[in-house]
């Protein structure tokens, strides 16, 4: 009997342990506790669970990501919007060495110093790249307003928190970026046209005011830099407007079969003049489809195609007995080949031409870039690709490139079947 009550005794005692240690637990990372299972009355909390209760109560009413840290740096309480916005992430920034700083040298300062905010910039690039704000302030409370009415006393030592707001600015700062690197490279590329222009026209003004033949072949260039210029700003406008819908997921249907009809209808012209060769083979289903924006991934085909097409041509004027073939195909995506797990569709663009070098295959997709031995040759804006990456990422689509010197060049574009049904129904 005796062992009975002994046995019940104990374990009324671990449970109550257990309870109030889940309960500070609970308080310290953000969460609720059940709402089965009531607090104590605060009047019977110990002066610590009566600070983290005040805490929870302040800072999760704040709109912002807060974290509140003890006088040992150790984190008391991380608010809801903290995890909603950073998930596991908050363990990297509060062990970030920025953050560390941060704390180090609010350190420095007495507590009457506390209104003064510390400011710390936290780059995380694990598992993506994030750059978070963070805002520190130091705060010193005397200790008996936690305590209860009995517990009062003339105790006038103090609780030191340190309070942490955080901002995710990681799209501020790529925006800020992408708009620096836009001017420095749209004036660069525009520099160039608008100096021959100026060179030329100086020219006709001056020695050449009386030369017919000079005239002629002055203003034949001067028309080429022109619509060089004029290809270059339709360009920006267009990834400018691919840029603006990039965050938003088409809703339309794209019929893979009418893509591919489209496609060799709108090239016809390309391949009048030039004895290149453009073979299209649609889907062994005509009514095979995707989710998506119909014209901007007829645009996409376009672009490649007239890209395989100029650098082709460029290299079988060197080489005539190599004739330029430019095969467009569509397939499902095959499984266990390397794309993302889901069903998909894989579009090809696939060129006999000169092939790109390894080195530049990573840098292809930038605004403005061109494999430096072929742009000296082949006049273009160095958009085509980046409007390409831009739209197939709105697509939430996947964009490969593979070349090899001497064989030839493939595109491949794989697209989620997603939502969409495979077949539609006529």
């Amino acid at each position: 009997m005796m062992h009975a009550l002994a046995y019940a005794a104990g374990g009324a005692v671990a449970g109550g342990l257990l309870a109030s240690t889940l309960t500070v637990l609970a308080l310290r990372r953000g969460y609720e506790a059940p709402q089965e299972k009531q607090p104590e009355p605060a009047a019977f909390l110990p002066t610590k669970a009566r600070l983290l209760m005040a805490v929870e109560q302040v800072v999760s009413s704040l709109p912002a990501a807060s974290l509140v840290l003890d006088q040992d740096r150790r984190l008391l309480y991380a608010s809801p919007q903290a995890y909603q916005q950073f998930a596991e992430s908050v363990g990297s920034i509060e062990r970030h060495p920025a953050f560390q700083g941060a704390l180090d040298r609010l350190a420095t300062r007495s507590p009457s110093r506390g209104e003064e905010i510390e400011e710390a910039r936290i780059v995380l690039d694990v598992p993506l790249q994030r750059i978070v704000r963070g805002f520190f302030q130091k705060k010193a409370f005397p200790k008996n307003i936690f305590a209860s009415e009995e517990d009062k006393s003339e105790d006038r030592r103090s609780v030191l928190l340190t309070f942490v707001v955080l901002y995710d600015v990681t799209e501020a700062e790529i925006t800020e970026r992408k708009h620096a690197d836009f001017v420095a490279f749209a004036s660069h590329e525009l520099r160039t046209p608008l100096a021959a222009l100026m060179g030329f026209i100086e020219t006709l003004q001056g020695p050449a005011a009386d030369d017919p033949d000079a005239q002629k072949e002055f203003l034949g260039i001067m028309a080429a830099q022109g619509r060089r210029m004029q290809r270059l700003l339709d360009g920006l406008l267009y990834l400018s407007r691919v840029q603006m819908l990039e965050h938003q997921r088409p809703r339309g249907q794209i019929r893979l079969g009418e893509l591919c009809s489209r496609l060799q209808g709108e090239t016809g012209i390309l391949f009048r003049q030039s004895t290149a060769t453009l073979v299209v083979i649609p889907p062994d289903n005509p009514d095979l489809c995707v989710a998506g924006d119909e014209d901007q991934m007829l645009q996409v085909l376009i672009n490649l195609v007239e890209n395989a097409l100029k650098y082709g041509v460029c290299h079988s004027k060197d080489s005539p007995e190599a004739a330029l073939t430019i095969t467009v195909s569509c397939m499902m995506a095959p499984l266990g080949s390397g794309w993302p797990a889901g069903p998909g569709v894989v579009l090809s663009v696939a060129d006999n031409g000169p092939g790109i070098a390894a080195r530049h295959l990573p840098r292809l997709t930038e605004r403005f870039y061109r494999v430096p031995k072929t742009s000296a040759v082949v006049q273009g804006s160095g958009l085509g690709l980046a409007i390409v990456q831009h739209i197939i990422t709105r697509h939430g689509g996947r964009f490969v490139v593979d070349s090899t010197v001497g064989e030839g060049t493939t595109c491949k574009i794989w697209l989620p079947l997603g939502d969409a049904t495979a077949v539609i129904k006529t």
